[in-house]
């Protein structure tokens, strides 16, 4: 099911499944590419995805890195955290670094630490999910950064996705590539 999140002056207000009557006539709308664009392939290569094994949203985390600002907007990047099995790590990073459209390919593979994440048992989105000694934590961008920095920016008014609840589309994901 779709849900959506609004937001007023950079805190989230509600999250609805219609958002017709909350629309402001003159807005402009936009769409972000997501990580979840490419899991298709990741699965049709053999590498396992265990959010989706174990019917979780994957974990997101704020980041230390500072996305460029525009404007009034700042904030820092969020990412998305995948744990990937080490014998398929390469496999991963050529089939997502063909997605340049949807995040590309990953932003820290092994640290989190590297990127300002102290605690991967405690996702600011998403739901937790354990590494196993036989895995490697990549980390890719997510389309939960605007969602961060519209709350660091105190933005008036926002409408977005809420996370894990993407924009479906009948394009093919790897339209493109």
């Amino acid at each position: 099911m779709y849900r959506y999140a609004i937001y007023r002056d950079g805190k989230l207000d509600k999250e609805v499944t219609d958002v017709t009557e909350y629309w402001p006539e003159q807005s402009v709308a936009f769409l972000i590419g997501c990580s979840f664009s490419y899991d298709g392939a990741l699965m049709d290569a053999g590498i396992k995805l265990k959010s989706f094994e174990e019917g979780k949203n994957v974990p997101m985390y704020k980041t230390s890195m500072k996305c460029r600002p525009a404007g009034s907007l700042k904030g820092n990047m969020v990412v998305s955290m995948k744990p990937i099995s080490a014998l398929k790590v390469s496999k991963h990073i050529e089939i997502t670094s063909k997605y340049t459209h949807a995040h590309g390919g990953p932003v820290s593979v092994g640290s989190g630490i590297a990127i300002g994440v102290e605690d991967m048992d405690k996702p600011e989105w998403g739901e937790q999910i354990d590494v196993a000694p036989d895995e490697v934590p990549i980390f890719h961008a997510c389309g939960v950064t605007p969602q961060s920095i519209l709350m660091e920016s105190k933005v008036p008014f926002a409408i977005t996705h809420s996370a894990g609840h993407m924009f479906v589309t009948d394009l093919p994901s790897d339209l493109g590539i």
